[in-house]
């Protein structure tokens, strides 16, 4: 009896073993003949010495994330293999990366019916303990319903009453010495976008500029994507996460978000019974975006979802981005001196979208920090039917690539972004002059492409850019005031561990 206790649980693990591997066989076969059968020669490899789960390449990834090299690591992964497409063992999933831009047109595009994104965000439960099916998280009917809540408004927003921006930029201002002292811009940001978002998305600002006490949301999200980050690359080790603080800091942004929609939900009751139009605390009737689609959502979880599912993807995207620009700004005063002159030549009128786009050297400089900095590294799919992709097998790189169901597909954008033959032989240096002549296709994709493309992203060049006018107006030029190297920290997307320390010199 004893013997028998023993050995049934050797055996049954023996056999989980034997048919693990076999599995992992099988899977292997049917990869390789079907690869053999579509003409797609084999693709450059990480040299992993695990070839079960690829724990050695995890390793390496992870140490580069604890240390901050991670975009470091990124170069150097790519560099060694030789080739800008190759493919890696990522703890028993077939990962395939690559920064050529042929293959991120052909996965946003051409074949975009291939992928998804909802089996590595959702299905694995990766993103779900703070956000469900989303414009940002959902496949196929639920996509296209959450888009059309998203767009219309985000672009109407982009276009129109730029006024908004008036008073948060005055109050980011007024926290700016003037006796040429030393202030850290990235948390200024931080505390302005949250401001401008609040207001934006729910019709009423926290005013955390004025009250910084109040940028407690703002912190727990940082909590959260970095959480988010570590969940998306666990995959399907995801039972090892758990931080109590992650999952405390979701229910408090719950909360928060909680209190917006139960006001909302009772004005949409009290505007039915009245026929009053709902106004915002300061008297305006209200316009905001959770009002917009607060009518079309009934279900409260179903509206916390799609107010989620925007915020996670536009999450100091605005403040991020304006601390890399003037981060590079700091460092080029010439380029500050030219983007000055241009805003003075402008004058005193109104701060219009087409005024604001009508500043050619304004535009490139936003271009150009979107181009060394982008806000987001990768477009990330997972494969859910065999097919092909355009480049980067066979020895010199040029031959199509087979992408497996289930292989889940990295495109860099920040390799795409520095790589010189695309860009010339100065792709690391800063010079917005270069887009007097440039015509980026999909070599420059700061935001995405296709039909997935973020529906922000003309706010935030707008916003960024209202923001950029205001502070030259106001001040003639921006001192670095620490020589630390950019140093990219990583949540969803990265910033500067080292913020964005400058002085700014009035007018």
């Amino acid at each position: 009896m004893a013997v028998s206790a023993i050995l049934l649980p050797i055996s049954i693990l023996s056999f989980a073993i034997i048919y693990w591997l076999g599995s992992a066989f099988l899977n292997h076969w049917h990869h390789e003949r079907t690869r053999a059968k579509l003409g797609c020669p084999p693709m450059k490899r990480y040299p992993s010495w695990d070839k079960l789960l690829g724990l050695d390449f995890v390793y390496a990834m992870f140490k580069a994330l604890k240390e901050n090299r991670f975009l470091e690591f990124q170069t150097e992964t790519y560099s060694a293999r030789g080739s800008k497409v190759w493919t890696a063992n990522f703890m028993g999933n077939r990962m395939i990366y690559s920064s050529e831009p042929a293959n991120m047109k052909a996965m946003s595009t051409s074949h975009r019916d291939s992928f998804a994104v909802e089996p590595i965000r959702v299905a694995n439960g990766a993103i779900t303990p703070f956000t469900g099916r989303g414009v940002s998280s959902s496949d196929g009917a639920k996509w296209h319903f959450s888009r059309g809540l998203v767009k219309p408004y985000f672009e109407r927003a982009a276009f129109s009453n730029l006024e908004r921006l008036s008073a948060h930029v005055d109050r980011l201002i007024s926290k700016i010495p003037t006796d040429g002292s030393t202030v850290d811009m990235q948390p200024l940001f931080q505390r302005w976008f949250l401001d401008t978002s609040t207001e934006f998305l729910f019709g009423q600002t926290v005013n955390s500029l004025d009250n910084p006490e109040r940028d407690w949301p703002h912190r727990d999200m940082v909590t959260v994507m970095r959480g988010l980050r570590l969940r998306l690359q666990l995959s399907s080790f995801l039972f090892l996460h758990r931080d109590k603080e992650w999952f405390a800091a979701c229910k408090r942004i719950h909360g928060f978000l909680e209190r917006y929609i139960d006001r909302a939900y009772q004005q949409v009751e009290d505007e039915g019974k009245t026929g009053k139009s709902a106004t915002n605390v300061n008297g305006e009737p209200r316009t905001d975006f959770l009002w917009t689609i607060a009518r079309h959502v009934p279900d409260k979880l179903e509206l916390r979802t799609q107010l989620t599912g925007v915020w996670i993807p536009s999450n100091e995207t605005t403040s991020i981005h304006m601390s890399h620009a003037l981060f590079a700004l700091a460092r080029h005063p010439g380029v500050v001196e030219k983007l000055r002159k241009e805003i003075l030549d402008y004058g005193d009128k109104a701060l219009t979208f087409e005024g604001l786009r009508s500043m050619n050297y304004l535009r490139w400089t936003v271009n150009e920090t979107h181009r060394l900095y982008p806000v987001s590294l990768q477009t990330v799919r997972s494969c859910v039917k065999d097919t092909t992709l355009p480049t980067g097998g066979g020895e010199d790189g040029t031959e199509p690539i087979f992408c497996a169901k289930g292989d889940i597909v990295h495109c860099n954008r920040y390799l795409m972004h520095r790589d010189p033959d695309l860009w010339g032989t100065d792709a690391e240096e800063f010079r917005p002059e270069r887009w007097e002549h440039a015509r980026p296709m999909w070599n420059f994709v700061p935001f995405g492409g296709g039909p997935r493309i973020c529906p922000a992203h003309v706010m935030v060049d707008t916003e960024c850019s209202y923001a950029m006018v205001s502070l030259l107006q106001r001040f003639k030029a921006v001192e670095a005031r620490d020589d630390e190297p950019y140093t990219a920290v990583m949540r969803v997307g990265p910033s500067n561990k080292n913020g964005c320390r400058v002085a700014f010199v009035l007018a």
